[in-house]
């Protein structure tokens, strides 16, 4: 599928912005630059460039890029006064300066819920990570006081683990499966909670005195595979992502721009009204017939498979899965057939509406791609005018759930780079 032809692209958001946050956007994009570089990347001045980088030199936010000794550059000196040889690309024997991002100039710590699952990850100022953890217990069984409590003892705790003093926390970001409302930082309702209309942000401002950012999980996988593959930064890029449920998250321009949180419930669109029994309580959903534990659940009518936790089947008995309907079992190559179905119809709603420059499949239910691809293909198709179909290109990324936290430092980050530009400009 990736072989599409790519579709046009939409300008930059580098454009837009603070001088100061251009210059921070092109650096967390493009990594470390010469002065000379910035200028054109922003389209600044040299002198601008100059004055911009020696402020935020000053006040720690960048420093000199580290590079191997006698390491070759490809750029022109900027070491100079501005001059149109310089912005030229002309080199004068003199190795450039690289800047990048102070990785010490704070702490960055993400937060991703899920069926079942806590994981954190704290994250330097550049997005490197430098500490993890997973903690395992019965999600539904908390209320919102206890999860509250929790959320905050696993943060406190990365900080403890980095030895990061609290004050040298930016922000706080939190993905969650379901519906949250980012602007107002609710969590309205997931399938890996009992609770529903909780405020998650105001007792994470109140315990650590910073921004907190929220989005589904989705969208953070969106904004992983963004940064990860430039290409599909460009324009209007949705990425429906299927495993534990089915979620899609669009980004613009490589950030989260559209909508309420930039958020979709692809998944809870009905096929059918009558269908299967979804994990929402209500029937037909394309969930119902994709995601991970429908599929497990619909097995276990004719196989002798273990019951899962919290219905939620594991990594390895969705595997086993796998095995089995590769080895010929006509019943399991029949729910998968189902699954390309469904998940063709999401990718159809998805290019109607929204008309987008990409489309990328990703999520570990996207493991099983293979057994649903001839189904999928054939329902696309039918689904879909053709020249609607041909404009969008379309991608298959199976991705780890490692994925949602880094995508949620780096939204995290972009809201933090955006404050700091806006109260030091």
């Amino acid at each position: 599928m990736d072989e599409q032809p790519e579709p046009p692209r939409r300008a930059s958001s580098v454009a837009r912005g603070s001088n100061r946050g251009r210059l921070v956007e092109v650096l967390r994009r493009q990594g470390p630059l010469p002065r000379v570089e910035l200028a054109r990347s922003t389209g600044l001045s040299f002198a601008a460039i100059s004055a911009i980088t020696s402020r935020l030199i000053a006040e720690e936010l960048l420093c000199e890029a580290e590079t191997d000794a006698g390491a070759p550059t490809s750029w022109p000196d900027d070491n100079d006064e501005e001059d149109a040889d310089g912005l030229n690309g002309r080199r004068r024997g003199r190795p450039a300066v690289l800047l990048t991002l102070n990785p010490e100039f704070g702490r960055i710590i993400a937060v991703s819920l899920r069926m079942n699952l806590i994981e954190t990850l704290i994250a330097d100022f550049s997005g490197s990570g430098l500490a993890q953890s997973r903690l395992a217990l019965t999600t539904r069984a908390l209320d919102a006081d206890a999860l509250c409590d929790l959320m905050i003892a696993q943060i406190d705790a990365m900080l403890d683990a980095t030895a990061t003093p609290r004050h040298r926390l930016l922000g706080i970001g939190i993905a969650l499966q379901g519906i949250v409302n980012a602007d107002t930082g609710r969590h309205l309702w997931s399938p890996a909670l009992s609770v529903t209309d909780i405020d998650l942000a105001k007792p994470m401002r109140q315990a650590f005195g910073v921004e907190v950012v929220m989005a589904n999980d989705a969208v953070a996988v969106a904004l992983a595979l963004a940064a990860a593959e430039p290409a599909l930064a460009q324009g209007l890029s949705a990425t429906i992502m299927v495993g534990h449920g089915v979620g899609m998250g669009v980004v613009v321009d490589g950030e989260a721009r559209w909508g309420a949180g930039a958020g979709s419930e692809i998944g809870h669109v009905k096929l059918a009204p009558n269908g299967p029994q979804c994990r929402c309580g209500q029937r037909g959903c394309i969930e119902a017939y994709l995601a991970d534990y429908a599929i497990y659940r619909d097995a276990r009518t004719f196989l002798d498979l273990p019951p899962a936790v919290s219905q939620q089947p594991s990594e390895a008995q969705m595997a086993l899965l796998r095995q089995r309907a590769l080895g010929g079992d006509p019943r399991l190559e029949h729910l998968f057939r189902q699954a390309g179905h469904a998940l063709a119809e999401a990718v159809a709603a998805t290019i109607s509406v929204l008309r987008p420059h990409h489309v990328i499949l990703a999520g570990p239910g996207l493991q099983a791609f293979d057994m649903m691809r001839r189904a999928y293909e054939e329902r696309l198709d039918q689904a879909v005018l053709p020249w609607l179909l041909k404009s969008t290109a379309i991608y298959v990324r199976p991705s780890e759930s490692a994925a949602i936290v880094d995508g949620m430092v780096r939204r995290t980050l972009r809201v933090v780079d955006r404050n700091h530009m806006e109260t030091t400009e």
